[in-house]
């Protein structure tokens, strides 16, 4: 089915919010930038699509997540048929749907997108109590990264249990900074594939490492 005028309007609205945001970060725009950056000439574009600048942004989420935590459950799903889901499947199955999303869309801006919301929130964004769900920007669209960063915090038995969420909130805040680096060097730096082998094995290593000293 073709695409209607109303979607195409939602849609260029979510992507222009997207690529601004990714340079200039959550504070750095104004709905009307993006407004004019999608080719709307009506200022009341976004509360007319979307009803607020927050549920704008909620739509540039789910326009990755959804995908992406669909092929996410897929990776762990079949790990599990097999019996398989040891930590570094867990790490792939966190890092191969997001490289695999930046793939999609040449250029890409979502890890930088990504990044800029990291930086809004507190370091150990993960820890599952109700002040992290409020943390997020749509509940609904992380839980399965939810489940699978508990279950990855829970097979590290190395760390005191306090400080388990917190090396699995900064192995995640390590992979999306790599990623909008290669966003931000042309998408040229390093081929995706090279790229995500070496994100996992870097991220697995991380995660292994002993706590403080």
């Amino acid at each position: 089915m073709a695409p209607t005028q109303q979607s195409r309007g939602k849609d260029t609205l979510v992507q222009a919010a997207e690529r601004l945001v990714a340079e200039r970060g959550l504070h750095g725009v104004r709905a009307s930038e993006v407004v004019k950056a999608a080719g709307h000439r009506n200022n009341s574009a976004i509360t007319y699509h979307f009803g607020t600048w927050e549920n704008l942004l909620i739509a540039v989420w789910e326009s990755h997540t959804v995908r992406v935590n669909a092929d996410r459950s897929a990776l762990i799903a079949a790990a599990r048929a097999h019996d398989g889901f040891d930590l570094p499947t867990m790490v792939r199955a966190y890092v191969e749907p997001l490289v695999a999303d930046l793939d999609r869309h040449r250029p890409s801006y979502w890890a930088r997108f990504s990044e800029q919301w990291l930086a809004t929130i507190r370091l150990d964004f993960f820890r599952l109590d109700e002040q992290a769900a409020a943390d997020q920007p749509h509940v609904e669209s992380v839980m399965v990264v939810h489940e699978l960063f508990t279950e990855i915090a829970a097979t590290l038995d190395h760390l005191p249990p306090e400080a388990r969420t917190r090396r699995v909130a900064l192995m995640s805040r390590f992979v999306i900074a790599a990623l909008a680096a290669w966003e931000r060097e042309g998408n040229e730096a390093q081929p995706l594939d090279d790229l995500a082998r070496e994100l996992v094995s870097t991220a697995v290593a991380l995660l292994r490492a002993p706590g403080a000293f």
